[in-house]
Order: structure tokens, then C-alpha cells, then sequence
């Protein structure tokens, strides 16, 4: 619900200048989205046993021509989920894998929508010892 009086405030002040195209959605690139709706899926289907030190990378992201696919067009993702321990390996994957399936699938139909063609995700989750206290990586994720 908008808060109290922001109607009668948002009134009083003037309409500024677009700062972008009507139709732009996002200044972001496509793989920074796809990562974004990975990372999405798994806050939303592991709720609180989520590693929060979870870091998705998007190693691929390939436009195919597709006539069978709504649009004419396919979206091949591939993308890693890196964690910084062995255990929660075993908690982005779940039991026979079902959890990272629920990811995929959940972050797909996010993209899928989004993108407005059909999309075929590979989710991989890896390893990465210490990465949150190594400032290259860091920069390479663009957190510094």
C-alpha cells in the first residue's frame, strides 16, 4: 500500500525529463538479468537454508534461431552457482538433485517470460573456496 499523503506529494512535484527510452526495461545486460533471476530462484525456493554467500555466474548466453520455439528463437544459458563450501553444495543440489532442479526450473520461467522466447538453462553449482574474502574475485563479480 502507498504510504499516507504520497499521492498529494507526488502532485505537488513536477514531471522531469525521461531519463531513458519508454520501452527500455533495464540499463543492465542480459546475462546480468539471467544471473539476477538464478540468484531469484534460489533465495525463493531454499527460503531460509539459503547460503546467502551464494554467487551466480552466467558462462555462457547464446541467441538461436528456433522455428519450433515461440518467436522463432531459443536463449541457451549457461550458468555456475558458486558457493564457498563442500555442505552447501549438498544444499543448492538437494536430495538427488531435486532442490537445483526447483531453481532452474523456476528460474527458466522467470526468463522465459522475461525474454519473451524459450530458454534452455544449464545450472551447475561449484566450489570456490574463500571467494568473498578475495579481492580480485570480488572485483571480477563487481562488488568493488
Amino acid at each position: 500500500a502507498p504510504l499516507p499523503g504520497a499521492d498529494e506529494v507526488a502532485d505537488l512535484v513536477p514531471e522531469g525529463p525521461a531519463l531513458y527510452p519508454v520501452d527500455t526495461v533495464t540499463d543492465r545486460s542480459e546475462r546480468f538479468v539471467a544471473s539476477e533471476m538464478v540468484r531469484e530462484g534460489i533465495f525463493g525456493c531454499l527460503g531460509a537454508e539459503v547460503p546467502y554467500c551464494c554467487e551466480v555466474r552466467v558462462e555462457s548466453f547464446k541467441t538461436k534461431k528456433d522455428a519450433k520455439a515461440p518467436g522463432g528463437r531459443r536463449i541457451d544459458v549457461g550458468a555456475t552457482i558458486l558457493v564457498e563450501r563442500e555442505s552447501q553444495v549438498a544444499i543448492v543440489v538437494g536430495k538427488k538433485g531435486n532442490m537445483v532442479k526447483k531453481v532452474g526450473t523456476a528460474a527458466r520461467e522467470r526468463m522465459e517470460e522475461f525474454f519473451e522466447c524459450k530458454i534452455y538453462l544449464d545450472l551447475r553449482v561449484k566450489v570456490e573456496k574463500g571467494w568473498r574474502k578475495n579481492e580480485d574475485r570480488l572485483k571480477d563479480f563487481g562488488y568493488m
